[in-house]
């Protein structure tokens, strides 16, 4: 959106009759004062599932410029979107880590989504996003180390663009950028078309203010050229190329103006052309006004035929459990450990903090929803880790329509192109029969079987497995993946690729990589034989040098099996209370006879605390030199747990730096490809 700010602008020679662009410019303004940025949000989806590319190019652009910035300042960035909108680029700069979004509109209804739905780390809401007709006077005063806006300036008629800009440069603190997202370069500015009451191309090149370096991005994005702006000492104006956003103040190539001019000229070529093609048309102008209208129509409807969906769930529901279709049969009970968890206060949470706090940001995911259960405690580790938004749901009663339409309308909020549903429940199979009534083909549903065959021991397992391949067979799941790998040899259905967990994402005061040794270990395991709870915790308290092995679950000692170490029972800890817990060791141990991937090894990983595991057959992975140091082949030989042990903790101690980097490397390589095999399995 754009700035409804009035300028002194001179008087028409017939004051009773406004100028054409004084009256353009207040029909685009009521268009959007007038536009919802419900339907305008739609407006955007659409486009985007109509192939469109150019949105997801801006938002990668966007967020590598942020960081960059982010990283060079050292400190939490400030960033100001001017013409926030219904909120896209909140969406996801809102929750990168060391970015505080603050977001300005003039259209309280195009904001209206944005405000209702805050996305995660927009809080709070009142003093980081801003209304009113200034945006100098809506914000406050305040300033921000980044301003930015992404097609919101062609809205605005020539005559604007100065004061504008000079408002804009008033928002950027000594030392920041202006980032402008806008219409490709021209040498004058011209009337482009109609489309939303108004479009013009600014010749931004001319209308940089005196004192200010223009890095021209021409080329970057395949619809709009990026320009970021800076100050300088000189009080003359600078021109330079923008190679790429990660060096945005680089002023290694110089331009011209005149050698700018040059680069304009395709681009006024082709408005040009698409003038004479309007032109000959005869009904340009009205043709343009008829496709916009025909758009937001189309958009209408849809939303329309959802809502009344959506008011018909609680027949739906009833329908649905009365008479489920074979392929809904209820799975069998599973094990009671599986449910072992307290019992959750609510059916259904949207983006817990426990949900959020450690996930990783990436704008292709962003419309990606991660629907898990709330007792499940790795399943719930792993989903909250992972880029997206998340839905918790209770495993342990009964979701009632209520929750049925919560999370319906969460989905359709977030503008939600895929779902992943991390583990499989009789609720879980209620909720995709929902989903796929009212979304029908527009959303992507799939599933993450969190097992083995090692577990096809227990009844339910193999149950829920079989169910899984069913229901992708039958179409209710359009793509079923696992953690374990080369799970796909067992059915053509399944995903060909493992699905990788992510470690969570730690801030890096927290990490200890380089930290001295504390002489502590850490057994997570349940006691159980198949996780060889003694056999990891023998080995680490008869370690020489080992003071401490803290566990979590009920430990007998023997006076004839006399141990090095004292043997601490933490008991059942939450996520902080095990983060912390991590920190204060050197080393966790993980060996099980059975295992796909370790949620304890990956949030070890991420403080820089190594972790022993069994073979885990990841691929390329596991020819990196840390999975080479922390697995044992033999799980169920203590001198092998023993060996590796030693291995870590010597390398830690002798080489600490050797170590840090190691993990650190493998960190890096570890989430890029869960990145990519998400992206490949969602399709988002």
């Amino acid at each position: 959106m754009r700035d409804d700010t009035q300028l002194q602008i001179a008087k028409s020679p017939e004051p009773s009759a406004p100028s054409q662009a004084q009256t353009e410019e207040a029909e685009s303004s009521r268009y959007w004062k007038a536009t919802s940025g419900y339907t305008y949000r739609e407006m955007v989806r659409t486009r985007q599932d109509a192939g469109n590319q150019g949105y997801a190019q801006q938002e990668a652009l966007l967020t590598t410029l942020m960081k960059t910035e982010q990283r060079a300042l050292g400190r939490p960035l400030e960033v100001l979107e001017f013409g926030c909108g219904f909120g896209r680029h909140a969406s996801y700069l809102a929750s990168t880590e060391g970015i505080r979004y603050h977001g300005y509109d003039f259209s309280e209804p195009m904001m209206e989504p944005l405000r209702q739905a805050p996305p995660v780390g927009l809080g709070p809401v009142e003093e980081r996003l801003f209304c009113g007709p200034d945006a100098l006077t809506a914000v406050g005063g305040r300033t921000f180390d980044v301003v930015f806006t992404v097609s919101v300036l062609i809205h605005n008629p020539p005559e604007r663009l100065p004061g504008l800009l000079e408002s804009l440069g008033k928002l950027v603190r000594p030392g920041g950028l202006l980032c402008l997202v806008e219409n490709q370069l021209v040498p004058f500015g011209v009337w482009e078309n109609a489309w939303h009451q108004g479009c013009w191309l600014h010749p931004y090149a001319e209308l940089t203010p005196a004192g200010w370096d223009l890095h021209h991005g021409g080329g970057l994005l395949a619809t709009h050229d990026v320009y970021v702006l800076k100050r300088n000492a000189s009080q003359t104006r600078r021109f330079f190329q923008l190679q790429s956003v990660e060096q945005p103040r680089d002023e290694r190539q110089a331009l011209t103006l005149e050698s700018l001019h040059v680069q304009s000229l395709p681009r006024l070529r082709a408005w040009t052309e698409h003038a004479g093609e309007v032109l000959r048309a005869g009904d340009g102008l009205q043709g343009m006004r008829v496709s916009e209208l025909s758009e937001r129509l189309s958009v209408e409807l849809k939303r329309s035929e959802r809502r009344q969906r959506l008011l018909s769930l609680s027949d739906e529901l009833v329908h649905l459990r009365a008479a489920p279709p074979e392929a809904a049969r209820t799975p069998a009970a599973p094990p009671a450990s599986r449910y072992a968890n307290d019992t959750v206060a609510e059916n259904v949470v949207v983006d817990a903090p426990l949900d959020t706090t450690w996930a990783h940001v990436d704008p292709r995911l962003s419309r990606v929803v991660h629907i898990f259960h709330q007792e499940w405690y790795g399943i719930r580790a792993a989903s909250g880790y992972a880029p997206g938004h998340k839905i918790g749901i209770t495993a342990n009663r009964a979701l009632t329509a209520t929750d049925h339409r919560r999370i319906v309308e969460t989905c359709e909020t977030l503008g939600a192109r895929s779902i992943i549903f991390q583990g499989f429940s009789p609720n879980a199979l209620e909720v995709m029969h929902m989903l796929r009534r009212v979304f029908g083909s527009a959303i992507r549903l799939c599933c993450v079987w969190h097992g083995s065959t090692a577990q096809f021991h227990f009844d339910f397992e193999l149950e829920t497995f079989s169910r899984l391949l069913t229901l992708r067979e039958q179409g209710l799941l359009d793509a079923v993946a696992c953690v374990k790998p080369e799970m796909h040899l067992m059915s053509p259905l399944l995903f060909q690729k493992v699905l990788l967990n992510l470690p969570p994402r730690i801030a890096r005061e927290d990490q200890r990589h380089r930290a001295p040794l504390t002489r502590a270990a850490f057994v997570p395991t349940p006691n159980n034989w198949w996780k060889n709870f003694y056999s990891n915790v023998f080995v680490a308290a008869s370690l020489p040098g080992m003071e401490r092995v803290f566990v979590t679950s009920p430990f007998t000692a023997r006076q004839e099996l006399p141990l090095r170490a004292s043997v601490i029972n933490v008991g059942h800890l939450n996520r902080s209370e095990l983060f912390n817990l991590i920190r204060e060791t050197d080393v966790v141990l993980n060996v099980t006879l059975a295992e796909c991937q370790p949620m304890t090894a990956l949030e070890g990983l991420a403080h820089g605390v190594a972790c022993l595991t069994g073979p885990l057959t990841l691929g390329t992975l596991d020819e990196h030199p840390f999975q080479r140091l922390v697995q044992v082949a033999g799980t169920g030989s203590l001198g092998q747990i023993r060996s590796a042990l030693e291995r870590v903790v010597g390398l830690r101690e002798r080489s600490p730096e050797e170590y840090a980097q190691m993990l650190e490397d493998y960190t890096q390589m570890l989430c890029d490809q869960a990145i990519n095999h998400y992206l490949e399995f969602a399709q988002p």
